[in-house]
């Protein structure tokens, strides 16, 4: 699918960009020692953590292309840093955050957690969207 103006050369870089925001973010904020095992899990080294990072960076690429698509129905020459980190949030905060915090609070997690992966995402997405304006969506 083709929308306004997107730049399909934009979308796999801002997947990558996205993908190393999320892995530099559990490096900075380690999760605190009272909260589940998840989190630590999914920095371990070994065959099933490398296949839970690249379906993470798979569902990352297909956020990015969303993302994408949310900034190219704007039209020709909205594709800007303003305009993606504007998307970027309005998305985040209506689908991300949400759901997010639903999942977190229905597993039963701290509201630390909840937090922190609600953070964590919005800094995925404002990095994607910030690649995407720089590239032109």
């Amino acid at each position: 699918m083709q929308f306004g103006s997107m730049n399909y050369w934009a979308i796999p870089l801002a997947g990558v960009f996205g993908f190393h925001a999320h892995l530099l973010w559990l490096r900075i904020l380690p999760a605190p020692k009272d909260v589940s095992d998840d989190v630590r899990r999914s920095l371990a080294v070994g065959a099933h953590a490398v296949m839970r990072q690249i379906l993470v960076f798979i569902l990352i690429l297909v956020m990015a292309y969303v993302l994408a698509g949310a900034i190219g129905h704007l039209g020709p020459g909205q594709a800007t840093t303003r305009n993606g980190v504007i998307s970027a949030a309005i998305l985040w905060a209506g689908f991300v955050a949400t759901t997010s915090g639903v999942n977190g609070i229905l597993a039963g997690q701290p509201a630390r957690q909840v937090f922190m992966t609600i953070g964590r995402w919005f800094f995925v997405l404002v990095v994607e969207s910030f690649c995407l304006g720089v590239l032109g969506a």
